[in-house]
């Protein structure tokens, strides 16, 4: 199948030897959006991104991610509006908020929940990261599921590592929407194997490098376990 610009980072990923080809394909992903939000392009300047993050903040990892960018005055940039309109925001919540009735031993369970759960619930909810991120490996999960038609790709898969479980669920959800019917048999079975087998390598792995703590296995070479 003739490479196109879609494919190459799928085929890249599968030719790389890592662990899961998705975890790596993400980790460059992340990389490209934290250098979208904070990189030398400052797209934070632009008022159609800033009400993007404004809107949608950043989750817990990715709060520290942008921190550990470096770039403080971007970041303080970005928080600034951010915190101006999640203060408004609470301050709407604060000044309708009604205190919960008390619970008594045999009163009923209120009916709905706590509005201002549900916003603190909504808040943590989103992340503009998150949000680029999800895009982008929905896309990528789509170009995997158009190369497998191709054999010299399925080759590639049937000689990877097999999945994480993260990658091994988002993948099978995928599957719903984008597996061609022409492949189902050969996707299914593969991913099958794949996963048994290299869950068998890495249980190996993991039970050697135990084993290596004991005295009697000192001078015992450490096989493939040295990192597991």
């Amino acid at each position: 199948m003739r490479e196109q610009i879609d494919t190459i980072p799928v085929n890249e990923a599968y030719e790389s030897g890592d662990e899961c080809p998705f975890c790596y394909l993400e980790r460059q992903v992340e990389q490209k959006a934290i250098r979208y939000a904070l990189g030398p392009g400052a797209s934070y300047m632009e008022p159609e991104v800033r009400g993007v993050t404004d809107s949608q903040g950043f989750c817990r990892q990715h709060f520290k991610k942008l921190y550990d960018y470096g770039n403080s005055l971007g970041n303080a940039l970005v928080m600034q509006t951010y915190l101006i309109g999640l203060r408004k925001e609470l301050e709407q919540q604060l000044t309708s908020f009604e205190l919960p009735p008390k619970k008594g031993l045999f009163a009923k369970k209120p009916e709905g929940e706590l509005p201002l759960l549900q916003w603190v619930r909504q808040k943590n909810s989103t992340c503009f990261l998150c949000s680029k991120i999800s895009y982008n490996m929905r896309r990528y999960y789509a170009t995997f599921f158009h190369l497998i038609k191709d054999a010299e790709f399925r080759a590639k898969v049937e000689g990877s590592k097999g999945l994480c479980m993260h990658h091994f669920e988002k993948l099978l959800e995928a599957a719903e929407e984008f597996l061609p019917n022409g492949q189902r048999e050969w996707f299914y079975s593969t991913i099958a194997d794949l996963m048994r087998d290299n869950l068998g390598r890495i249980q190996e792995d993991v039970d050697w490098f135990v084993d290596k703590f004991d005295y009697r296995n000192a001078s015992a070479p450490w096989k493939n376990s040295k990192d597991a």
